[in-house]
């Protein structure tokens, strides 16, 4: 059997950099849910090429997390008395611990979010994109001695209808680009 699904949908060629397990940790974006007024479907389903924010649109930011500590989990949700759904689970440890991180973590409580983020196989996923995440947990811990783990861990949870999309414009590069740009 071939190193991917192979009957039925078009197929990526092998090469494809499936084991690159991780998020990139400068390559997380963060946007406030009721500042967009679109996603812009890509040239694949479950693409987006581009959102586009509402005229009272703020500013995003990007979150810097320690090596290898953000990973985002998704999970089926199944039952025979409603629609199956997704659980999408985001979570970080963040590494500056300065006031300005201390009133983006405040601002980020109570408010619906779409994370855009980088893996480390150079894909780039949007969560939150009908419905929102939220920032459920939050924790800092300052450490006892050299070599602990210290930082704002952050945990962001939401439920989607379908499984995260891909973010892509282009190439790498180009995707990587419009993000930034959105800043």
């Amino acid at each position: 059997m071939g190193c991917i699904i192979s009957q039925g949908v078009s197929t990526p060629a092998c090469g494809d950099r499936f084991s690159s397990p991780g998020i990139n940790r400068e390559d997380i974006w963060v946007f406030n849910h009721s500042e967009i007024s679109a996603f812009t479907a890509g040239a694949q389903t479950g693409e987006i090429s581009a959102i586009t924010f509402s005229p009272s649109y703020e500013v995003g930011f990007v979150v810097a997390t320690h090596k290898n500590s953000a990973s985002f989990l998704e999970e089926l949700q199944t039952s025979e008395e409603a629609a199956p759904f997704y659980n999408q689970t985001f979570t970080a440890r963040i590494i500056a611990n300065d006031t300005v991180t201390r009133n983006a973590i405040e601002d980020m409580v109570d408010v619906d979010l779409v994370i855009v983020f980088k893996q480390k196989n150079g894909k780039f996923r949007i969560i939150g994109e009908s419905g929102g995440v939220k920032l459920t947990e939050q924790v800092y811990d300052s450490g006892k001695t050299a070599g602990d783990a210290i930082g704002d861990t952050l945990v962001f949870s939401g439920v989607e209808n379908g499984k995260a999309n891909f973010f892509f414009d282009t190439d790498e590069a180009t995707t990587k680009t419009t993000v930034e740009s959105y800043l």
